[in-house]
């Protein structure tokens, strides 16, 4: 971890630790049961990270993950549901955490929104809280905000050259909450959007490559993963990503650190660790007697901004002083 990346932690953990309820004094003792529904899988940098917060919080807790896969696998999505919910028969947690937006879509608004008692914290939520009726006398917990508009700028410092900027995409329900964001704001981000293309294939994918160098200075990537190779196999997303890096001759843009490890030029992306200990303190709060209507909803804060070494020296790219400082280069 960057000296960025170790300052924000801090930064967080103390914010976290001066809030006003409690108790962060667990003593060692099981003061409560807790179940945390993960979209993804448990080797996913996202959830891996999220639940790195929540262990720190809620260290002392008994706390059971159920992973659902989606981002390999949303065709399983309403049957893991199903076994999340089986679990949570079982465990009887007295409260739930639900991370990112299939964990909303297929277990918590289907089996426990106003159907059980059980409160509920929700985190990485890419969508607008109102879009699942949050929050509520049930519901709280802290909105995921990309930083898009703080990629490009961050681009645009390591290449003044960028006027021009294209998406490409793999269409999934993730990336459509994504894209409309983009759209959303893209009046703001000092830039041209000039084009949005999805892809499905690695054949789709290098011809849409070759098609945007005409018309784009750089190329924001959102997540590729699951695309299909050429012999019809799934391609992992540190794959997807890297072909995407390498075939693209131009700075590339992407909003999650592990696709910038994955040879993405740069990005300002989300810390995930975040959103674990807000979701994490949020549920210590209510373990000690706060309802969810006591506890309001958030979204993150911080961002920290990440650049691919490899990448620039590959691209011809000076990296200025103003560049480097409170970055966190990777290779």
């Amino acid at each position: 971890m960057g000296r960025f990346a170790t300052g924000l932690m801090c930064l967080i953990w103390t914010c976290i630790m001066s809030l006003p309820a409690t108790a962060a004094s667990a003593e060692g003792k099981v003061r409560g049961k807790v179940l945390v529904v993960m979209s993804y899988d448990d080797k996913n940098d996202t959830e891996l990270e999220a639940a790195q917060g929540i262990e720190e919080v809620l260290a002392g807790q008994d706390v059971r993950y159920f992973y659902m896969d989606t981002k390999n696998h949303l065709e399983q999505a309403a049957a893991n549901a199903k076994k999340a919910y089986a679990l949570y028969q079982d465990f009887k947690p007295e409260v739930v955490i639900a991370a990112d937006d299939t964990a909303q879509e297929a277990f918590v608004l289907p089996y426990l929104l106003h159907k059980v008692p059980t409160p509920i914290v929700f985190c990485g939520v890419n969508d607008s809280a109102e879009h699942y009726g949050y929050p509520n006398a049930q519901v709280t917990g802290i909105v995921e905000k990309k930083h898009y508009r703080q990629s490009i700028n961050f681009a645009q410092l390591i290449d003044p050259n960028i006027k021009k900027v294209a998406v490409v995409y793999r269409d999934t329900p993730a990336n459509t909450i994504n894209l409309a964001q983009i759209k959303r704001e893209a009046k703001d981000y000092g830039v041209t959007m000039v084009d949005f293309v999805a892809v499905e294939t690695k054949i789709d994918l290098l011809a849409a490559l070759a098609q945007l160098e005409k018309k784009a200075d750089a190329l924001f990537v959102l997540n590729l993963g699951g695309i299909s190779g050429p012999n019809g196999e799934k391609m992992e997303v540190s794959e997807s990503m890297g072909l995407a890096a390498k075939a693209w001759p131009k700075p590339s843009i992407a909003g999650s650190k592990n696709e910038i490890e994955d040879g993405i030029l740069c990005g300002v992306v989300k810390v995930n660790l975040e959103q674990g200990l807000v979701a994490g303190h949020m549920a210590l709060e209510i373990l000690h007697g706060k309802s969810p209507a006591e506890i309001p909803s958030t979204e993150n804060q911080n961002g920290q901004r990440v650049i691919n070494a490899s990448t620039a020296k590959r691209l011809g790219l000076t990296l200025k002083p103003m560049v480097l400082i409170g970055s966190d280069i990777v290779q």
